[in-house]
Parts: C-alpha cells; structure tokens; sequence
C-alpha cells in the first residue's frame, strides 16, 4: 500500500516498524516455549493488571488514583492512563489471563476481580470495552468456573449484582440509551445510534471501491479522508458545517480499517492470520490447547468482527496482540506437545 499511499511516509515508518515488530516476534515465541516461562509471564501479568484494578476503583472513589491522576474530564475511570481510555481496553482483553491466574488461588477472589474489571470498563464509558469485557467474562465464565461446579446462572447473578454497586458513568449511560433501537430505521437514525460511524463507514467503502486492491495506504485513513467523503454533513470532515476539526484517523472497527487502508490485500492477509490461528490451535493436543487458551481468549476478543476497536497498528495497542498470539504460538509448540505434532506444527507456523 505504499507507492500510492495519501501519506507515503507514514505508511513507509509503519511498514519498518512491524519488521520490527516481527523479529520481536520470534523472539517471544522463543523464549515463550518454556511452560515455567509463561507462568512467570502470566503471574506478573495478573499482579499488574490487579494493580490498575485496585488503582481505577480507587481513582473511582477518591477523584484521583495512587499516582494523584484524576479522572478524566467527563468523569470517566482512566487509571494510571491519565486522559486515554486504554485501561478499560486492556482489563478487558487480558481478563482471561487474570482470571486464569486467579483460580488456581482463590475462586472468590476470581468473582471478586471479576465483577471489578466489568465495573470499571463500565466506567470508563466506552460501549466497545463493555462488549469485549462482557464476551471474555461469558467465555472466562465457561471454561473456568464449571471446573468447580459453580453453576452458570450463579456466576451471572454474582456477577449481575456487582455491576449494580456502581452506576455508569453519564458518558455510558447517554451511549447505553442512545443503543435503544430508534422508532423510525432510517440512515440518520443508525447514524445517531453508532455514535455517527456511518459517515466513516460510507467513506472507508469509498476509499476500497476506488482502490480495491492495495487501498489508500497504511496509516493514511485521515490523510485520505477529506477525499472520499460524500455526506455535506459530516461533522468528520474539514470545511462541513459540522467540522469538528479534531477529524478522524481510522474507521473505528478493525476489518473496515484494513479494508480501507490496505486493500484486499491486507484483508485477506488478515483474515489468513485469523484463520491459520484456528487451525493450529486445533493441531494442537488437548493439553496444548487448555495451556493456550487464555491467550487465544484474549486475542478472540479482541479480534470480535462486531464491535469497535482501535486502530490495528499503534504503538499502544499492538504490541499487546502480538504478546497475545506470540504466547498462543508458543504454548502450542510447547515442550509438552507429542513430538510428531510439535514438529509438525512448527513447520507450519515458520512457514
């Protein structure tokens, strides 16, 4: 997607930058192998992420967290993240490693944490987050819980009354209604129901029906956009009555993004990574895949096509896919895999 790139320098700084990422990549799948090394993993991860737990509800209580940072302006819970809404994203996706590490230790502490990570993606307004938490406590809730019996419905009630301690924020709560089905299905009222991605949407088909193969370059969604918007009342395009200046640098939904910003192309590569995952995830042995399932919970996630998430390729948010599917990877063709399978699989995914 480079040579026609609407910002060929930009697209050109993401494309050295993943080769980076790519060797950091092989790095982890290596060092990933060892079962004792995903524990220390998996173990300092739930200790942080209980950290920024205790530290959001805190902030939630007081107005200010550990390190004094305030909430944000609209009243949302952000963590140590100060104005960015990335705490909500990251409990929310790495749930299942907490949870993972968790009940091996305690189940009420499990319900406990739980419930708390729902309240504060709650809090922090976002209703992508909300669908993400929701979908990995379910799943969480599937493959753990019933190892104790617990039944289901008792999990969702524990569940269910702790969201009820806290109420949303105002932010979530204007988004939650504004989520009722509108009386009157029209494009404005869709619009106004997806918080006006509509516009966004319209314009990132624009931009593959005109570049259908490599699209309008990588990282160049808001450079392009001006272009191939049609609505006169776009609020996200400059010079419309609506201009909202601040403008728009991806299409709010992953697929859509990659579409837009490279093409079939990097649809289909990206779509091939989905798939491929799922396939040696089932290569895999049963114990294999048990050791490996919180991180392709994680990913699965993530990855959910009906939702809104961030863009794809960021400094903040993929080197936390990529910690995801390189430690899936790496459990998969663990030493504990029967050895004709872990060949096997692992000439596959060098391949």
């Amino acid at each position: 997607s480079i040579p026609g790139s609407f910002a060929w320098q930009r697209s050109a700084g993401i494309a050295l930058i993943l080769l980076v990422y790519f060797l950091a990549g092989l790095a982890l799948i290596q060092v990933l192998r060892s079962d004792e090394n995903r524990a220390w993993l998996i173990k300092w991860l739930a200790i942080v992420l209980t950290v920024w737990v205790v530290d959001g509800l805190i902030q939630y209580a007081l107005g200010k967290d550990l390190l004094l940072i305030p909430l944000s302006e609209d009243g949302r819970v952000v963590g140590v993240f100060a104005d960015d809404l990335h705490l909500s994203l990251f409990l929310a996706i790495l749930l299942p490693l907490l949870l993972w590490r968790t009940i091996h230790i305690t189940l009420a502490g499990t319900l406990m944490l739980c419930v708390a990570v729902i309240v504060l993606v709650m809090l922090g307004g976002s209703r992508g987050t909300l669908v993400m938490v929701v979908l990995a406590a379910l799943l969480a809730g599937w493959r753990l819980f019933r190892r104790y019996r617990l039944p289901v419905f008792a999990a969702a009630a524990i569940i269910a009354a702790g969201l009820l301690i806290l109420a949303p924020t105002p932010v979530l709560k204007e988004r939650i209604e504004r989520s009722s089905l509108p009386k009157e299905i029209s494009f404005d009222s869709i619009n106004h129901l997806l918080s006006y991605r509509l516009y966004i949407w319209d314009t990132a088909v624009n931009m593959l029906i005109d570049r259908p193969l490599t699209g309008v370059g990588i990282g160049a969604f808001a450079a392009a956009y001006d272009t191939y918007s049609r609505h006169p009342l776009d609020m996200f395009r400059h010079g419309s009555p609506n201009d909202q200046k601040a403008g728009v640098y991806h299409a709010h939904q992953m697929y859509v993004s990659i579409a837009a910003e490279t093409g079939l192309i990097g649809l289909a590569a990206i779509i091939a990574v989905y798939i491929l995952c799922v396939k040696w995830y089932f290569l895999a042995s049963p114990a294999r895949r048990n050791l490996a399932w919180p991180f392709a919970c994680g990913l699965f996630v993530a990855s959910f096509p009906i939702n809104s998430q961030p863009v794809l390729f960021t400094h903040w948010y993929f080197p936390v896919l990529l910690l995801l599917v390189c430690a899936m990877l790496a459990t998969l063709m663990g030493d504990g895999m029967a050895a004709e399978n872990r060949d096997r699989l692992a000439t596959k995914i060098s391949a």
